[in-house]
């Protein structure tokens, strides 16, 4: 079939595609358009369409779009985070190696020190909005490092691509967690929980320790949308 192509392969001319799907040539080149915005195929000109390897930018900017025009997407994409994450934590348990939980503890490390920085900051501050940021990039590669700690690839390229949303997500989080009064720092021992877990080779106890995190950061959640 004219569509049947592989990452590299060229796409059929347009008359052809025009042809085959019955519409005209018009049509198929503001659609080859809209797929090469998406990162689907390579436009050149003077050359026929690429189909690209598939990147995790394509989903990521869908959930980055998604989540600026629907607030509610916030709770929708913790719906998938529950699902991918208990995953995530409890496959990391399973094949953890030494080296994957002193980068998990790295990680935390990094958010201990920015949560800190962030509870004893006079809100809208410059120490304050810097901290927020430390923060949130390491509480996302917490969760990107604990993906590519399971071992599962496709995992890792999944929170990879969701990595923009999730920094979006986490600073609404953030911003419900205040409004409900609580420490960050308690926010991070819910992660130790999850580490403690993996470093124990407890798959149940490390998926069960992220869930009582989603739970909690959908409190957070509906707090910020209440602000």
């Amino acid at each position: 079939m004219a569509l049947d192509r592989r990452p590299g392969d060229q796409m059929p001319p347009e008359r052809e595609l025009a042809e085959q799907l019955a519409v005209s040539r018009l049509t198929v080149r503001e659609a080859l358009r809209s797929l090469a915005a998406r990162g689907l195929i390579e436009l050149s000109q003077g050359r026929r369409a690429v189909v690209r390897e598939p990147s995790s930018a394509v989903l990521a900017g869908y959930f980055s779009v998604s989540m600026h025009r629907e607030p509610h997407s916030l709770l929708e994409l913790l719906a998938i985070r529950r699902a991918l994450e208990g995953l995530s934590a409890s496959a990391a348990a399973r094949s953890a190696t030494r080296t994957g939980i002193d980068l998990l503890e790295a990680t935390l490390g990094r958010m201990s020190s920015a949560a800190q920085r962030l509870d004893a900051a006079q809100p809208g501050s410059a120490e304050a909005t810097a901290s927020l940021e430390d923060y949130v990039t390491a509480d996302v590669a917490f969760h990107g490092t604990l993906a590519v700690v399971s071992g599962n690839s496709l995992l890792a390229q999944l929170l990879e691509g969701l990595a923009d949303a999730l920094g979006q997500a986490f600073r609404e989080s953030v911003r419900g967690h205040q409004a409900r009064g609580g420490a960050h720092a308690a926010v991070v021992q819910q992660h130790r929980v999850v580490v403690e877990a993996v470093r124990r080779t407890d798959p149940a106890a490390a998926a069960a320790a992220m869930d009582r995190h989603l739970t909690e950061t959908a409190s957070d959640l509906r707090a910020a949308t209440d602000v």
